[in-house]
């Protein structure tokens, strides 16, 4: 889902079905980030950010495509999960580390 830009829906004799469709457009992003649905999440990417984005510290972009990783070090078995990557430096693309979780594997 893209991310939601009501400056030009909102009718100006709020026609009632207009409106329906509007509220409808929130409830639904509201109700898919409430439940972890990553298609609410308009700045999922599947790469670290790059310079087309602007960043301040602890923004987190979230990776479309979430799998179990291989070890964290070398000769260290503790495959993880890479959820996203986090803003540490802001900037534009500012600096990002991976935002991981262990599988305890």
């Amino acid at each position: 889902m893209s991310r939601l830009v009501l400056d030009l829906q909102v009718p100006v004799a709020y026609d009632r079905q207009s409106l329906a469709g509007i509220l409808r457009a929130i409830c639904n992003q509201v109700n898919q980030l409430s439940e972890g649905q990553i298609q609410a999440r308009y700045s999922a990417q599947s790469v670290v950010p790059t310079a087309t984005i602007s960043a301040q510290v602890g923004d987190i972009i979230w990776d479309l495509n979430t799998t179990v990783r291989a070890s964290v070090a070398p000769g260290l078995a503790a495959s993880y999960v890479r959820l996203g990557w986090v803003c540490n430096v802001a900037g534009t693309p500012g600096t990002f580390q991976e935002l991981r979780v262990l599988t305890g594997a």
